[in-house]
C-alpha cells in the first residue's frame, strides 16, 4: 500500500471510529436512562453513575476524534514525504507501545468487574461490576480494531522509511 492510500485508509477509519464511539456513547446514555427509570437503590446508582460518565465521555471523545481527524489528515497530506515520516513514525511508535498496557488494563478491569458481580455481597457491587464490564469490554473491542488498523498503517510507514529510494534520498 502506498503512503497516500495508507493515510486515507487509516484516517478514514479513525473518523468512523470517532463517529461510532459518539453513537455508542449515546446508546449507553439511553441505557442509563432506562436503568434509572426502572431500577432503584445501590444497583441503579452504581450502574447509572459509572456508565453515565463512560457514555458522556464516549459522546464527547468520539465527537472530538471525528472532528479533529479530517484537518489532521489534510495537514499530513500537505507535507512532503520526509516531514510526514518525521511526524508519523515517532507518533505511531508511541501509539503502538500503548497497546499492551491498554490490553492489560482492560483485562484487569474485566476480571475485577466479574469478581464484583460474582462475589459482591451488595446491590451496588453488581451495578458497578456490570457498568465496568460494559465499559472495559467495549474499550477492549475498540482497541483491538484500532491496533489492527495501526499495524497496517505503521507497516506502510516503515516500508517507506526502509525502502531503497527513501534511504538513498536521506543521504547527502
Amino acid at each position: 500500500m502506498d503512503l497516500g492510500a495508507a493515510l486515507q485508509t487509516y484516517f478514514a477509519a479513525e473518523k468512523l471510529t470517532g463517529l461510532s464511539l459518539a453513537i455508542y456513547g449515546a446508546v449507553l446514555l439511553g441505557a442509563v436512562s432506562f436503568v434509572y427509570r426502572t431500577h432503584d437503590g445501590g444497583f441503579m446508582w452504581a450502574f447509572v453513575v459509572v456508565l453515565g460518565l463512560v457514555g458522556l465521555g464516549a459522546v464527547i471523545g468520539g465527537s472530538v476524534l471525528a472532528v479533529k481527524t479530517p484537518p489532521q489528515l489534510e495537514h499530513l497530506l500537505g507535507l512532503d514525504r520526509q516531514a510526514l515520516l518525521a511526524i508519523e513514525v515517532p507518533r505511531m511508535d508511541e501509539v503502538n507501545a500503548n497497546w499492551p498496557r491498554l490490553a492489560l488494563t482492560w483485562t484487569v478491569l474485566i476480571v475485577g468487574s466479574l469478581a464484583l458481580i460474582w462475589f459482591g455481597q451488595r446491590d451496588w457491587t453488581t451495578g458497578l461490576g456490570l457498568a465496568l464490564l460494559v465499559a472495559a469490554s467495549s474499550a477492549m473491542v475498540l482497541d483491538i480494531f484500532a491496533e489492527r488498523r495501526a499495524a497496517v498503517y505503521y507497516a506502510a510507514l516503515v516500508g517507506i522509511v526502509t525502502s531503497p529510494e527513501h534511504v538513498g534520498a536521506a543521504q547527502p
